[in-house]
């Protein structure tokens, strides 16, 4: 590693960072309070395993992580989290350039993309949002990284590297499975496929038993947390608000005006919205085992607390909705989803709740995302810009791609030579399916949030963009 350039990514970052503490951009702790991922303040502070126990809404560890910060740090937990964001950014990007630096040939590429990253306006918003997306980065990152190790532990055989072989395995998988106990976007049935992928890959290599050993207890780990949740919930998932969330998708713009039908009514709505749509009787038997969660209808006393276990139901009858109406009307759902894929490649920074923290860096967004939504008003005219502003980000991302499969079939004469390491490494397999999961899923069932989940992958996005430009420019003589 280069430590003139490690120096000035440090001092990048430091500059960067008090400039935008100067800007008025720092932690915005308030997410804590509102939040609807979040579980109740006091849970969190004196009863988080019962909480956590008992929450169907989400994943445990984000919650989890959560908790403990505010048990050990007490008063301090502010600047706490405020550091805690802070060290997961640098991680990034000393990751991100650390496997570039192993990945391409030109010798200041690496630094020049890490840059990229660290400096960008979605980055310094998002680690001042109290929330899991830079953690979802790192964790992506940190297999990438491991990934890259494998094939050399996996060339020797003596007793001491087959200890850095496990290690390694425990490097990829690890964070595979803690991303799935963190979003519940990430489902079992992805880990499942990128485990089968990554051993067919590595399938003549030594590590192909160690890795499908780390993978065959990461999915019994995840799986577990399922299971939990079908005994107590009835739910073999890790949230139970895909209704609500495909609800979101299937009826924006198309509202339902018969209050009678549940679809007439905003998803995420107070539980006292949906009280016809509610059956009582079933709920009886969770009462006593976690009250403040499970029954109360406010959060932190006054805001919605979407962890009610009536919630289930609701999403039950949304996800019913949804289905049918998406069977009756299958072209305006895809009109939808379509908008949802342009939304993927918008600014990070247009994330709704971003865009009040990136009025104060309005022109610098503006240059570098071209982020035309700050320049305008009105619904028309912002959905024009957002249009506007993906289409750059949506050329690059299938430049890149065209690229990358380019050179790969260069080196193949059939389908079946395609999933050969030394056509497309299992690094490049493995960040392409991560990027389409994240497309597919995020277009098909979160309408809103789409472009905060590109954002979540941009690292490893800029993995390949790191490779596409390397293969494109010579390295320069020494």
């Amino acid at each position: 590693m280069n430590k003139k350039q490690l120096g000035l990514l440090l001092l990048a970052f430091l500059v960067s960072r008090i400039l935008a503490l100067m800007a008025g951009i720092h932690l915005r702790y308030d997410a804590l309070l509102s939040y609807w991922q979040y579980l109740d303040l006091e849970t969190l502070r004196h009863h988080l395993l019962r909480g956590l126990w008992y929450d169907h809404a989400q994943p445990p560890f984000f919650n989890l992580l959560l908790g403990l910060v505010l048990k050990t740090a007490g008063s301090a937990a502010r600047p706490v989290f405020a550091l805690l964001l802070y060290a997961i950014s640098l991680a990034n990007t000393l990751l991100l350039y650390t496997i570039l630096t192993r990945l391409v040939r030109h010798p200041r590429l690496p630094l020049c993309i890490a840059l990229l990253y660290m400096l960008s306006p979605a980055l310094l918003i998002f680690e001042t949002e109290l929330f899991y997306t830079t953690l979802i980065s790192l964790l992506l990152l940190l297999s990438v990284y491991f990934l890259l190790r494998l094939r050399t532990d996996g060339l020797v055989t003596d007793h001491r590297r087959k200890h850095r072989r496990w290690i390694t395995v425990a490097g990829i998988c690890v964070p595979l499975a803690i991303a799935c106990l963190t979003r519940s976007m990430y489902h079992l049935l992805w880990l499942i496929v990128l485990a089968v992928v990554l051993i067919f890959l590595f399938r003549k290599d030594p590590a192909r038993k160690a890795l499908t050993r780390g993978f065959s207890l990461a999915i019994l780990l995840v799986a577990g947390w399922y299971a939990h949740n079908y005994a107590i919930f009835g739910q073999f998932s890790s949230s139970s608000w895909l209704g609500m969330n495909l609800a979101r998708t299937v009826f924006h713009d198309h509202p339902v005006m018969d209050s009678s039908r549940i679809e007439a009514y905003e998803p995420f709505s107070p539980i006292q919205t949906y009280t016809l749509f509610i059956d009582r009787e079933p709920l009886k038997k969770y009462t006593g085992l976690n009250d403040r969660d499970l029954f109360g209808e406010y959060k932190n006393d006054t805001l919605l607390n979407a962890t009610h276990i009536g919630y289930i139901q609701v999403s039950q009858q949304y996800m019913k909705a949804a289905t049918a109406y998406i069977r009756r009307h299958p072209v305006w759902y895809l009109q939808n989803v379509a908008q949802s894929g342009l939304l993927f490649f918008a600014p990070a920074t247009r994330y709704p709740f971003a865009e009040a923290t990136a009025k104060k860096m309005k022109y610098y967004d503006l240059l570098y995302s071209f982020n035309l939504s700050e320049l305008v008003t009105g619904k028309t005219a912002r959905r024009i810009a957002v249009t506007l502003s993906a289409l750059p980000k949506l050329l690059i991302y299938a430049l890149v791609i065209f690229l990358l499969f380019r050179a790969a079939t260069d080196r193949w004469t059939n389908f079946r030579n395609l999933m050969d390491p030394t056509v497309l490494s299992p690094v490049t397999v493995f960040i392409l399916l991560i990027i389409a999961y994240s497309f597919v899923i995020g277009s098909f069932i979160e309408h809103y949030e789409n472009m905060r989940f590109r954002y979540e992958i941009e690292p490893l996005f800029l993995i390949l963009l790191a490779r596409a430009l390397d293969r494109i420019k010579k390295p320069e003589k020494p």
